[in-house]
Formats: structure tokens, sequence, C-alpha cells
């Protein structure tokens, strides 16, 4: 019964694992790698978007740097400079927090971007507060 099953194989053009030499294996290897491949490069192509108004501290490429020598009812200087702040001023922490203005000082380091329009409008600023 055996041969006749392996005869009827034989017939159809169909061989048996062990007659394919190893092809399938190579198929199915090379079919995991391509998927393997696939998700990999799908899962790098995703990433985090941040939104326009909130820079990271290392996103500062743009910004000036600091030192905040006085500090007004409606303005600061920084470095003998004295700059106005926009009403949606994003003011945030070295850890990228967003901090209440009430909260700066003289002598805090900071990092600020100014608006094209105005140049003595700050509309974005990272503030490192003393220790």
């Amino acid at each position: 019964m055996m041969d006749d099953a392996h005869r009827e194989g034989k017939m159809k053009g169909l061989k048996r694992g062990s007659q394919m030499r190893g092809h399938s294996r190579w198929f199915v290897r090379a079919g995991i790698t391509m998927v393997l491949a696939v998700t990999v490069l799908s899962v790098m192509s995703v990433g985090v978007t941040l939104a326009d108004d909130q820079p990271l501290p290392s996103m500062t490429f743009s910004y000036q740097k600091g030192t905040i020598t006085a500090i007004y009812e409606k303005t600061l200087d920084i470095d003998g400079r004295t700059y106005g702040l926009t009403p949606d001023v994003v003011m945030l922490d070295e850890h990228g927090d967003m901090l209440d203005p009430a909260r700066l000082m003289v002598s805090a380091e900071v990092k600020f971007h100014v608006m094209k329009e105005q140049s003595n409008k700050i509309d974005k600023m990272i503030v490192t507060l003393p220790r």
C-alpha cells in the first residue's frame, strides 16, 4: 500500500519532503527572513512627532543663549538686553516640562527664540534654574 501511494505521488509530479533536498527549508527560511526584515523596517519608520510649539532642550539650534539679568512686570533683560514675551509664550524647564513664568529668577540660564516679525519678543524659551 505504501508503494502505491509513493508511485501515485511520483505520477502527479509530487515529491516527498525528504526528496526535495532542502528546497522547502530554504523557502521557509527566506520567507521568515523577509517577514522579519519588513517588520523591523516598518517599526523603524514609525517615529514620534513633537508638537511644533514645544521644543525640547536638544532642539536648540536656532535659539540664542543668555542669562536673565533683570525681571520687570512685562519684560525681562537677558544679558542686558530687554525682551518682551508673547502672550502664548512656551516656557520649558531643562527637562522639557512646562514652566510657570512666576518661577523665573535673575541668574537663570536661558535659551530663547525670538519671533521673526518682532526681534524683541520671545515666543519660546528653555530655562535652567540655578540650583
